[in-house]
């Protein structure tokens, strides 16, 4: 656990806007980016949840 209660709020608040911004931006962008932004958007609502992040321990960061 690497992950403090902010840290974890702001990843929950916006990997759920990365993955629900998707539909909005069809028209506008390609396929390839909007995969990236939901696959981006799930890493961070996994992160919040599980209040680990791989990259904080490879950097030796915590946010608690």
């Amino acid at each position: 656990m690497n992950v403090g209660t902010l840290d974890a709020i702001i990843r929950l608040i916006v990997g759920w806007v990365l993955i629900h911004l998707t539909p909005i931006l069809k028209v506008k962008t390609g396929p390839a980016l909007r995969w990236i932004l939901v696959i981006l958007g799930i890493i961070l609502v996994i992160t919040a949840v599980t209040r680990y992040c791989g990259l904080y321990s490879l950097l030796k960061i915590k946010t608690l």
